[in-house]
């Protein structure tokens, strides 16, 4: 046998260990990817309770609706032990933000339901009342039907975190850049001052204003402000102001900070999101476009209803909710509101005497992008 033939078979084995080489490495890490992202989600408070086939959807849930976006609702609580947050009693939902992804686009619009906002309450003997306190009467099996038959949603994903996971999040992307206006200092200072005796998370205060980088305990002090500007209104502002700002600061960063915010934050989590569906949004979360946000109700009254309190009252449901769908799903032509959210809206306005002023100049908020430097809401306390 020649040299050049005995050097050809030589190659050609060399070739197919090295490859085989390569084929191992490669399974070896993408086990280790494997394993990692499963030990990851692990970590997370995963509810087997709320059984997303038996959560009670609208009627009117349309094709559109269904097929071309994901709807998730993402809830604040304000938990002060290490407390189950899928159970019922264990805690009001103190934020509440929903988020309608285009599956298409990956455009995200975000839209706060106000904790005070006057609904009814998803339960066996349906009363009217303050939102935040669905989470309370039935968890988030609860909370989110109680969206779903106040706003004709399809809603049966959730995510609830509390604010020391919102702390410690902010932190592991290194903080997030806000602007702070001059008559938030004092109330951010004061969520501050509680927020480092009760999570043991000591931080600097804020003493000036304008756009500035905020470490987690900061930020967080900052979406909590209620009584500077137009209440719940403006506080819900702030919030996705921050939620936004998370989600860009997490677009730019490296996966040395991604793998220390999953390590940091996935054992202050509760959802019953899969571990399939977590990992697709994980994936798309560099392609994610952030739109409009929107407080809800939109159009609204603020009267003290006797024991129920200081409410935020829908003038009228029926026309606030047909205006969320426009701009949730604004390619959903088919979309007809249901007959329970006329009766609900009907039977609200006959409760509280407030009625359909949907008009542009009764709008609380206009669409808008998170954290603008103009307010549009009064600065004065309520």
């Amino acid at each position: 046998m020649s040299k050049s033939r005995k050097k050809g078979k030589k190659s050609k084995k060399l070739g197919l260990i090295l490859l085989a080489e390569i084929l191992v490495f490669a399974g070896l890490v993408g086990g280790y990817v494997v394993y990692y992202i499963n030990h990851s989600l692990d970590l997370i408070q995963t509810d087997e309770t709320t059984v997303k086939e038996e959560i009670n959807v609208s009627d009117a849930v349309t094709e559109t609706m269904v097929e071309e976006y994901q709807t998730i609702v993402l809830y604040g609580v304000d938990t002060r032990d290490n407390v189950d947050m899928t159970k019922e009693g264990v805690t009001r939902s103190d934020a509440v933000i929903i988020a309608s992804i285009n599956n298409k686009t990956k455009e995200v619009k975000l839209v706060s339901v106000y904790r005070d906002a006057f609904l009814e309450m998803a339960r066996p003997t349906p009363s009217t009342q303050k939102y935040t306190h669905a989470y309370f009467l039935g968890g988030p099996t609860c909370a989110m039907e109680t969206l779903n038959k106040n706003l004709d949603l399809n809603i049966t994903d959730y995510v609830t975190v509390d604010f020391k996971a919102l702390t410690n999040a902010i932190d592991a992307l290194g903080g997030v850049t806000i602007n702070v206006k001059s008559n938030e200092l004092n109330n951010l200072n004061h969520n501050l001052e509680e927020q480092n005796e009760v999570t043991g998370i000591y931080s600097e205060g804020v003493w000036d204003s304008g756009e500035q980088l905020l470490n987690g305990a900061q930020a967080t002090a900052y979406a909590r402000i209620r009584k500077v500007g137009n209440g719940d209104f403006e506080r819900t502002q702030r919030q996705r102001a921050v939620v936004s700002a998370m989600i860009e600061k997490a677009k730019k960063s490296d996966l040395a900070t991604i793998n220390e915010l999953i390590s940091e934050i996935f054992p202050q989590i509760a959802t019953n999101l899969s571990k399939k569906q977590l990992i697709s949004l994980a994936a798309s979360v560099f392609d994610y476009e952030l739109g409009d946000n929107i407080g809800f109700p939109l159009a609204n009254r603020t009267p003290t209803l006797g024991s129920k309190g200081s409410v935020v009252v829908p003038a009228d449901l029926l026309s606030n909710v047909e205006y969320l769908h426009e701009f949730l799903y604004p390619e959903d032509t088919n979309y007809v509101p249901s007959e329970e959210v006329k009766r609900i809206s009907a039977a609200i306005t006959n409760e509280t005497g407030v009625y359909d002023e949907f008009t542009e100049d009764k709008k609380t908020e206009e669409p808008t992008q998170t954290n603008s430097t103009e307010s549009t809401t009064s600065e004065t306390g309520y």
